[in-house]
């Protein structure tokens, strides 16, 4: 026999298996070492088991966690942050595999392995995570399952088909406190660490934007009321820079501006800056899915005005979320392409801000903004100007070479050679050498445009970076130098363009966009964003519309009319898991005799002649033949055709007739009058 501290074999293989799958789900934002670890502790638990090696020394076992936590600060330099925290948990989680001793150590791994797989759906809430998320819980509650089942010639498929049937019938439950439930915001929020990987950072220096063509994850998708815009007019304004240290362009202050209230919201009266804003004609509608970025900044097309009470227009004409966007984020927005941006005057301390160039770079790009604008004072033909020289001169490449401290200098007059954000970052430069104020704007230019859908899937790879000129009269003028060099960036996708080079999605490697040009793999590719495009929709849409769902149902929301919501919708849930365990019952299995003879049993018993527990048919009847004697023929008789019925061929004829006989015996408490 097992003893009681000792851990079925069963939940030791299912807690293996839930341990590689849980590190399998965070395999995207985590260190291949880390991954590396769990199965390497992995194989030392079962060579544990088969008693082919020793338990690791506690010296060890230290060694390995500051190993571990010396990798993580390296890796990541620090341990705040959602993905360095979740990287801390998992190298613990696999290193507890090697002091799992007792069953208490395996329950411990058990709840862990709960938690870490529930944590996948802080990254991503696709519908193929959310399916991969619940597959996942299956060999966990196996685990669970085989840990107390107790049996010693069970099989791990028998506790695999228990823990399908418990997720099964949890699954109904789980839809009602999804529909019912209301919804309540985190409990706690972890910034993610700031990486170029995940979308468009607070600050751009070159390559920035490079690492991010080279990425093909979905940055957001639109899905507009009418028909979609032409691609070159697609610019997906996000974050405005007017800071410059020579090398990185950033933002100002609390985002740069101090005239006023920065951020107007949608259900507030409007500031008195929104006035430098001309919108014209009829605005575009559309709505917006933003993937999490762990930023409040938005993306949307020019002069934007959001439907969202949670969404701020800013003074810098960009939309701002009023929280960090942590999960999947839908907000609907209204566009005026055709506008003029403050066309009078800039304050001054908003023509210095624009104007500023840091002290000691780029001399040669100062010294020659400074000759052409006193050669051509007029900033339109200058502006033009510039443009010509990129368009002759200057090549559009997912490969630029580095630059050093003179970024401008060496680009301008050097290297000649680069991507979006070096464009406009020389061009920002030069034109504010030249006295005229601007700025770099970074977000995304284009999309793809879905073929059956009628929506706009934008990806990493269509982050950009363009410039905005300010000229006295006619406002803020949008200025892309990347149009100048290749205005086929701007006309077509960015897929299109570079999608025959060899370092195309080279950070996606899996990602299905690398066999676009395969027609079934690209169908397939496109038919699985419908579909998660579809599920994101439904459960953010639902989030949204839930109260009024709710309302439409109750009359009125109270906090009684909830709970009787919550009971009898419940109780629905849980009707199906009451009939499986109804159907699943033991059956009573009694043949006809067994009936007969109970029946016998109890006429007996009810004059006082109970049957003892374990008594057999023939002794049972020779102890009441002493208690009555009178019955004692009947008893005989009928004790002889049960047994022959019984322990003989049990043929029809031989119950039937100790049928009959038990119908005439009708025992009385006059019969235990006589005794011996």
């Amino acid at each position: 026999m097992r003893p009681l501290w000792q851990i079925p074999r069963d939940c030791l293989f299912w807690l293996l298996v839930s341990v590689i799958i849980s590190i399998g789900l965070h395999l995207g934002h985590l260190p291949p070492w880390v991954a590396l670890s769990g199965i390497i502790a992995a194989g030392w638990q079962i060579q544990l088991y088969r008693e082919r090696w020793r338990q690791p020394g506690r010296l060890l076992k230290w060694s390995l966690a500051g190993a571990c936590a010396s990798g993580l600060f390296l890796h990541y330099g620090r341990f705040t942050g959602l993905e360095p925290m979740v990287a801390l948990l998992l190298t613990g989680y696999v290193l507890k595999l090697l002091e799992i001793h007792h069953r208490r150590d395996a329950l411990v791994l058990i709840y862990l392995s709960y938690l870490i797989i529930i944590l996948q759906s802080l990254f991503s809430t696709t519908m193929v995570s959310s399916l991969l998320v619940l597959a996942a819980l299956l060999p966990v509650t196996a685990a669970l399952v085989a840990m107390h089942c107790g049996a010693e010639n069970s099989r791990p498929a028998t506790a695999l088909r228990t823990a399908l049937t418990i997720t099964v019938q949890a699954i109904p439950l789980m839809l009602v406190m999804f529909i019912v439930m209301p919804r309540i915001g985190s409990l706690w929020a972890v910034p993610q660490q700031n990486s170029a990987t995940t979308g468009v950072s607070d600050s751009m220096s070159p390559g920035d934007m490079t690492q991010l063509g080279r990425s093909g994850k979905i940055a957001f998708r639109v899905e507009f009321d009418g028909p979609i815009p032409e691609q070159s007019q697609l610019y997906w304004r996000g974050l405005v820079f007017s800071g410059f240290d020579g090398r990185r362009w950033d933002q100002q202050g609390p985002w740069g501006y101090n005239d006023g209230q920065f951020l107007q919201w949608s259900n507030q009266p409007q500031e008195t800056w929104d006035q430098v804003i001309t919108r014209r004609g009829a605005p575009l509608s559309y709505r917006v899915t933003l993937e999490a970025t762990n930023s409040p900044w938005l993306f949307a097309l020019s002069t934007p005005l959001s439907q969202s009470s949670t969404v701020a227009l800013s003074r810098d004409f960009r939309l701002v979320n009023r929280e960090p966007v942590i999960s999947k984020l839908q907000y609907p927005v209204k566009s005026w392409l055709d506008n003029q941006l403050e066309p009078a005057s800039l304050p001054g301390w908003r023509k210095r801000l624009e104007l500023a160039i840091p002290a000691g770079f780029n001399p040669k790009t100062v010294e020659i903004a400074q000759q052409w604008r006193e050669q051509t004072p007029e900033p339109l033909v200058l502006m033009n100007r510039l443009l010509a020289l990129y368009n002759q001169q200057f090549i559009y490449t997912l490969r630029p070479p580095a630059l050093g401290k003179h970024t401008v200098d060496e680009f301008l007059w050097g290297t000649k050679k680069g991507f979006c954000e070096f464009y406009a970052s020389s061009f920002v430069f030069f034109m504010r050498a030249a006295g005229v104020p601007a700025r770099v704007v970074v977000g995304y230019q284009g999309g793809e445009r879905h073929p059956t859908e009628n929506y706009l899937l934008v990806h990493q790879y269509d982050a950009h970076a363009w410039a905005e000129v300010w000229i006295e009269g006619r406002g803020w003028l949008r200025v892309d130098p990347t149009a100048a060099v290749a205005p086929e960036r701007i006309e077509m996708s960015f897929a299109d363009l570079f999608g025959e080079q060899d370092d195309f999605l080279s950070a996606s490697p899996l990602s299905l966009e690398r066999m676009r040009h395969i027609r079934w793999l690209n169908s397939l590719r496109l038919k699985l964003d419908s579909l998660d495009y579809a599920w994101s929709k439904w459960v953010l849409g639902y989030e949204n519309m839930q109260s009024d769902f709710l309302l439409g149902l109750l009359g009125e929301i109270n906090p009684q009319r909830i709970a009787l919501l919550l009971l009898l919708a419940g109780a629905i849930a849980l009707f199906p898991v009451f009939i499986m365990l109804y159907l699943g019952r033991e059956k009573n299995t009694r043949d006809e005799l067994d009936r007969l003879f109970l029946q016998y049993c109890s006429r007996l018993e009810k004059i006082g002649l109970p049957r003892q527990p374990g008594e057999g048919a023939r002794d049972f009847a020779q102890r009441i033949s002493l208690l009555a004697p009178g019955l004692a023929a009947a008893l005989d008789r009928l004790t002889q055709l049960y047994e022959s019925a019984r322990y003989a061929e049990q043929s029809g004829a031989e119950i039937l007739l100790f049928k009959k006989a038990l119908k005439v015996f009708k025992p009385s408490r006059k019969d235990l009058l006589i005794r011996v």
